[in-house]
């Protein structure tokens, strides 16, 4: 009898965690995971974990809970200084559209991303950086993610790496004017990381940027 009970018990849960992880995922967490593709140009020079210190930018875990421009020991531009609330959907979409039209004078080299529905992605990540994600999500949340240099770089292996690690501080537009060999990239990656700030990259993915570059964008 008592086995009886159990799997009446157990069969109901278990064919419930059956269904649960055999669903496809929500168009929201659909856009949260393409958000936290595309955000890979945010961590190159913010951090995003709770316990996230100032590096290049200020960390971004629980931005929906501060002031904009008020993470304590990070030395903000007056441009952003002057920009009044809180960060919300709106104003992160401004934002990421173009620094520096939001704050004209801002320091942040960042060129911006131009396509509304990666935006749209990139913030629906981010707002699941905070200890209570707040309902960020734009009129631009339906529109198509496109691919990390989608339209701009040769399409190929690790194009979206490459995008993600060089659309951080300039257009890609600047990646496609040249035409440099193996080496000569691997020095402008060094003088990048030396002089411009750029953060170390990943050995291997350091390689596979190298490759996908010589290969489209060699001489």
């Amino acid at each position: 009898m008592s086995r009886i009970t159990f799997i009446e018990r157990v069969f109901p849960l278990s064919f419930s965690l059956l269904l649960f992880v055999s669903l496809p995922l929500s168009a929201n967490e659909t856009l949260i995971a393409a958000g936290e593709q595309q955000a890979l140009v945010c961590k190159a020079c913010h951090q995003m974990e709770p316990n996230g210190v100032a590096a290049i930018g200020p960390p971004l875990w629980g931005l929906a809970e501060r002031h904009i421009a008020s993470f304590k020991g990070f030395n903000y531009s007056d441009a952003l200084k002057q920009q009044q609330g809180q960060w919300d959907a709106a104003k992160l979409d401004a934002f990421l559209a173009s620094p520096s039209d939001f704050a004209p004078g801002t320091k942040m080299v960042f060129p911006g991303v131009k396509d509304p529905g990666t935006r749209a992605a990139i913030i629906a990540w981010l707002a699941t950086k905070n200890p209570t994600p707040p309902d960020w999500i734009t009129e631009s949340a339906g529109e198509p993610v496109k691919s990390p240099g989608e339209g701009i770089l040769a399409p190929g292996k690790n194009m979206a790496l490459v995008a993600s690690a060089c659309s951080a501080c300039h257009s890609l537009y600047l990646v496609t004017q040249q035409g440099l060999s193996k080496e000569r990239w691997d020095e402008l990656l060094t003088w990048m990381v030396d002089e411009q700030g750029m953060d170390e990259l990943d050995l291997d993915d350091r390689e596979a940027i190298l490759v996908y570059l010589s290969t489209y964008y060699g001489m």
